[in-house]
């Protein structure tokens, strides 16, 4: 039997946290990590085009319709954009988990040079098609370029990579000197998480991987070669369709599936529901000299 090592610490003692969706989630008792093993394998499914356009009504992951998704954090983006602008002195951002280029979409219209990977093929050729330089693959290898990035950003993405130590080692060596790395992800340390216990929301192998609190997050990003210079909480808006998706992958319940389809109509996208319950944390960061 394969021995069950904590992808953070290294650890090798661990308990059972949970069991979902037919996957084992173990907590490390050294850095409290809590982490899906074994690593599913099946995750080119989990990610195909199902995932960002709902053409399967029975399909259990991902959005409604990705890019009207998205629309209801259009003014959320563009204000962190401002906001990186004025952090790093180039203008090259790579976005890792662009799926379909909604968010490098915002980036060039503020004057960026657009990088892009993720893991769905489907997404990222519809993100090339968009103008992009944008490849597809499970790790950085298939980035084709020698450019240094200045700017580099994992809107919750952090959470589905299996191995993010290595991830992030690999991910340093591609960003310029002085550039900065902004990560949301979400928060097993949250108050919010800590009540709702085995029953969070965000509990859902194998989209998500890995659940993080501030101190295991800041230990992976030391021993990947990082220091972190700023951490916040930030508000998120949400459609109804893709509200009611969540609740019905999350927990099942036929009913939501019923409601995010009758939601799923242009008078009621044009909705932005602000929801926060801080159980995601943001930071910046930047690679150590």
């Amino acid at each position: 039997m394969e021995k069950i090592v904590c992808p953070i610490c290294r650890g090798e003692k661990h308990r059972l946290f949970c069991q979902k969706n037919g996957y084992d989630l173990h907590r490390c008792q050294q850095c409290d990590l809590v982490f899906v093993w074994p690593v599913p394998n099946i995750l080119d499914d989990v990610y195909s085009k199902n995932y960002f356009h709902k053409d399967d009504q029975d399909h259990k992951f991902g959005y409604t319709d990705y890019d009207q998704d998205k629309e209801m954090m259009r003014e959320i983006f563009l204000k962190h954009l401002d906001s990186f602008a004025k952090l790093v002195p180039g203008r090259r951002i790579f976005d890792i988990g662009s799926a379909t280029g909604y968010f490098l979409d915002l980036a060039k219209t503020k004057g960026w040079q657009t990088y892009g990977i993720d893991i769905s093929e489907y997404a990222s050729k519809l993100a090339h098609d968009k103008g992009h330089q944008a490849w597809a693959g499970k790790d950085l290898e298939s980035v084709e370029t020698d450019d240094k990035f200045d700017l580099v950003t994992m809107w919750d993405v952090l959470e589905h990579l299996p191995d993010p130590l290595t991830y992030l080692k690999k991910l340093r060596s591609m960003m310029s000197e002085d550039s900065v790395l902004a990560v949301n992800t979400i928060d097993r340390g949250s108050l919010w998480a800590k009540i709702l216990g085995k029953r969070w929301q965000l509990i859902v192998p194998p989209e998500h991987l890995m659940y993080y609190t501030y101190k295991n997050l800041e230990d992976l990003f030391t021993q990947a070669g990082f220091e972190v210079i700023a951490k916040k909480k930030i508000g998120k808006k949400f459609s109804l369709p893709y509200i009611f998706h969540i609740f019905h992958n999350s927990k099942g319940i036929g009913f939501f599936k019923v409601l995010s389809v009758f939601f799923d109509k242009p008078i009621w996208r044009k909705l932005a529901i602000p929801i926060n319950v801080r159980d995601n944390i943001f930071v910046l960061v930047k690679p150590n000299k």
